[in-house]
């Protein structure tokens, strides 16, 4: 990866921030640490972060409640970390927008994982666009454009459309859609993506362009791009 990648970690347990500091360090990242979301917020204003990692139970402001200001401060995927193992907590992180969610206690090999996979989709810069007729998606940007028409996007709208164009006009399955999205397996029970394909869906459907996502029952969800109305 290389020392340019600056990663921001927010974690108030010293111990174990110093401790995934040193690992991170070890694999070539650099790391700035903030022990609360109060203290993160300077940083964020004074310098530029390739990837976010913070933890939800924090002091003051916990993760969830930071996480708009995060987003207002940076366009760097966020990825939470928390000891909790209730599945409403994750679905809740991920519908706020986060790109993936990892369970205390970390395992070193498994983090590690995670954070190529994300900074992976935007390391090769012809890799950040995707065009189709007249419509482009920029990754980086976080943009969609119609013609002369722009239209900016959240990270999670932006990850989950980049998905579906490189695969458009076939149906892919919620197994898939999922693994791609959050980095790990399926477990056959979480539907937090299913409620983002019903986001980006109404998101696209609002805007009035020539893309569409439609179910396709027992198989999964396809895009897809048609001319003229709307079908």
């Amino acid at each position: 990866m290389g020392s340019a990648v600056t990663i921001l970690l927010i974690e108030d347990d010293k111990a174990l921030a110093e401790l995934i500091a040193t690992f991170l360090e070890t694999e070539g990242f650099r790391v700035v640490l903030a022990g609360s979301a109060e203290a993160a917020m300077p940083l964020l204003s004074a310098q530029e972060f390739d990837l976010i990692i913070c933890d939800i139970m924090l002091p003051g402001q916990d993760g969830f409640d930071f996480y708009p200001t995060l987003t207002r401060l940076t366009q760097a995927p966020v990825i939470f970390m928390t000891a909790l193992a209730e599945s409403q907590d994750e679905i809740r992180g991920l519908e706020l927008g986060a790109v993936d969610y990892i369970s205390k206690p970390v395992v070193p090999a498994l983090l590690l994982a995670r954070i190529k996979a994300r900074l992976r989709r935007g390391s090769d810069p012809k890799s950040q666009q995707w065009q189709h007729h007249e419509v482009s998606l920029n990754l980086s940007l976080q943009q969609l454009t119609v013609g002369e028409r722009a239209f900016p996007l959240t990270t999670q709208e932006t990850t989950l459309l980049w998905i579906f164009v490189h695969a458009l006009d076939q149906v892919l399955s919620r197994e898939y859609l999922f693994e791609q999205f959050v980095g790990r397996s399926y477990d056959g029970l979480d539907r937090a993506i299913d409620l983002k394909i019903s986001r980006l869906r109404k998101k696209l459907d609002g805007l009035d362009i020539p893309l569409t996502i439609k179910t396709v029952h027992g198989r999964g969800y396809l895009l897809s791009y048609h001319d003229g109305p709307r079908p």
